[in-house]
């Protein structure tokens, strides 16, 4: 087995193999990561793997993402396609700092030499699980809120009834 391999980073999710919304939601969600786990196991060199996985890229690829699926919610009503595009940012907070975690990790496996290389490539690869994780969890918070239709008001009713972490 080469020294810097990948491993499965999907076993342990639960929403990921799962496309529970209608159309292609779930496939606009998480095809940046899978891209990118794509990309990463074709190249053999540890740099073009940890490239493979660009924090930058991906953070803007799902920011794209949630404003497509704001505009197909409530492309009729601009206020509605804010409240759902900020409500859906917000339950990303947690992926948005697994991205960071993963970009601080990339740079320190790209600048490490000789024995802890190793260390780092471990170190970033864990990073790597830790935002499948959070994309994972993003989209079950996400479920309930891009399934309901009332819009700004629905925000109010999730938030007072409990139905978003």
């Amino acid at each position: 087995m080469p020294e810097f391999e990948l491993p499965e980073f999907t076993r342990s999710l639960r929403a990921l193999a799962v496309p529970s919304a209608p159309g292609s939601d779930h496939d606009r969600v998480f095809k940046p990561l899978i891209q990118a786990r794509t990309a990463a196991h074709k190249v053999q060199a540890p740099e073009a793997k940890i490239a493979a996985f660009d924090a930058a890229r991906l953070e803007r690829e799902w920011r794209e993402a949630i404003a497509a699926l704001a505009a197909a919610r409530h492309g009729g009503s601009a206020p509605d396609r804010r409240a759902l595009e900020a409500e859906l940012g917000d339950l990303g907070a947690p992926l948005w700092s697994a991205l960071a975690r993963m970009q601080h990790a990339a740079q320190a496996a790209r600048a490490a030499a000789g024995p802890a290389r190793r260390v780092a490539w471990d170190a970033w690869v864990a990073s790597v699980q830790q935002v499948f994780d959070a994309a994972d969890d993003w989209w079950r918070a996400a479920l309930p809120v891009l399934g309901d239709s009332r819009g700004r008001q629905g925000s109010l009713w999730r938030r007072v009834l409990r139905r978003t972490p």
